[in-house]
This record gives structure tokens, C-alpha cells and sequence, in this order.
């Protein structure tokens, strides 16, 4: 069986009926800002070249 990885995580952090988000709930509100600001730049190019260039150079 071959699964489409492309679809996941799902909008609630799911990979199937598995994963989802274990973090302290204090952090949870900042945890939603953060996923809904990388959700807006993901697919600009801007975003994309300079995560390119890090990947580069730091990883």
C-alpha cells in the first residue's frame, strides 16, 4: 500500500488516525500563531529562498 504523505498532517496535526500536537497548553495559543503564520509564507518565494540559503548553509 502506498500513502500520500503530501496530505498530512491534517489541519489538526494528524498523520492518519496517528500524531497530532503534545505540547504544555500554555504554549498551545502561541503554537497556533506560529502554524498560522508559516501556513500564509509557505509557499512564497521570498520564504522559500531564504529557506533555501539556510538549508545551505546551516544544516
Amino acid at each position: 500500500m502506498k500513502i500520500d504523505y503530501s496530505q498530512y498532517p491534517d489541519k489538526n496535526g494528524h498523520f492518519g488516525i496517528y500524531g497530532g500536537k503534545f505540547a504544555p497548553e500554555t504554549l498551545m495559543a502561541a503554537l497556533e500563531e506560529l502554524n498560522e503564520q508559516y501556513e500564509s509564507v509557505k509557499n512564497s518565494a521570498e520564504f522559500l529562498q531564504e529557506l533555501n540559503e539556510d538549508l545551505i548553509n546551516y544544516v
